[in-house]
């Protein structure tokens, strides 16, 4: 991801442009104001001293922000505070109330109503959080794609340049996502026409395959293989059970049986088969993988996925 642009300062420290991790650290460096410069930091010792500057450190203004795991902001108040969007919102609300910061500007409850009419949480960027870092060195320690987004001398303008930029980042990390995405289905689908699998269906001595005498790749002979046998054959039901009792054989002595329902449900309830269906498959599948190597790290990681399908 490259802006280039007259006026604009953005570089990336870290990572690799044309592929996203979905991580970010973006931060930009406070300088000292000119001489009169009232929108400035001169203040810093004074009663009226901006509250911004307490997100600054060593002269660093950092945000950082985790796109990956959080796809929404109920992630980002589940994940970030521990609470559901409503508690933090009315929390937000009654804070408000005690200390009387919406008082004479907005009506608390009017507040209340509009949050919660925002009944699809996902369209609402996930907001970035503050992050202290002493120094570049510390920030590019991190497993993150890290942007410095410029000097600013006035903290404000430095406040709006770290809260805008992960939007922008976001946008690009999902649109990376979903190029992924579509190739991965095209993929898929291409195997349709020559389902053979070039000989991978075989087990150990020639036997039928199974999960557990299977010596190939398993998530791609499924994804390659079976299901889309499954999918194909759909529209012809004599076609279709002979593809279902070849995927059930397959899946005969994995210990799971609901996960193996899930996969033939998912795909006989969609037979529209869009994009969104065809990845929960993909996800379902790799959920079956994660199982038999009892990866467990991993397998937190897809059901949040899952979740959010």
């Amino acid at each position: 991801m490259r802006i280039e642009a007259p006026g604009i300062h953005i570089q990336q420290r870290k990572g690799n442009g044309g592929t996203l991790k979905g991580k970010l650290i973006a931060y930009v460096r406070i300088e000292a104001p000119e001489q009169g410069d009232v929108g400035g930091m001169e203040q810093r010792g004074g009663e009226e001293a901006s509250p911004l500057l307490g997100m600054v450190r060593n002269g660093i203004l950092a945000v950082q922000a985790n796109f990956v795991t959080q796809r929404n902001i109920r992630d980002f108040f589940r994940d970030e505070f521990g609470i559901s969007l409503e508690k933090g919102i009315q929390e937000v609300i009654d804070q408000a109330k005690d200390s009387g910061g919406l008082e004479g500007a907005l009506d608390p409850e009017a507040v209340k109503e509009r949050l919660q009419s925002m009944k699809n949480a996902d369209l609402i960027p996930i907001p970035a959080k503050v992050a202290f870092y002493n120094s570049e060195e510390e920030m590019l320690n991190q497993d993150m794609d890290v942007y410095f987004l410029g000097r600013f001398t006035v903290l404000s303008h430095a406040h709006l340049c770290v809260n805008s930029f992960p939007i922008i980042y976001q946008a690009y990390f999902r649109e990376q996502e979903h190029k992924a995405m579509e190739q991965e289905i095209a993929a898929l689908l291409s195997t349709i026409e020559n389902p053979s699998g070039q000989g991978e269906d075989q087990g150990k001595d020639g036997d039928e395959p199974t999960l557990q005498n299977f010596t190939g790749d398993v998530k791609a002979y499924m994804l390659r293989e079976l299901i889309p046998k499954m999918i194909y054959n759909l529209p012809d039901p004599d076609a279709y059970a002979k593809a279902l009792s070849q995927f059930r054989a397959f899946m005969g002595d994995f210990g799971h049986p609901q996960d193996v329902q899930d996969i033939i449900t998912s795909i006989e309830s969609t037979p529209a088969h869009d994009a969104k269906a065809l990845k929960k498959l993909e996800l379902l599948v790799a959920k079956v993988e994660a199982l038999q190597r009892e990866d467990y790290e991993t397998l937190e990681k897809i059901r949040e996925q899952l979740k959010h399908l």
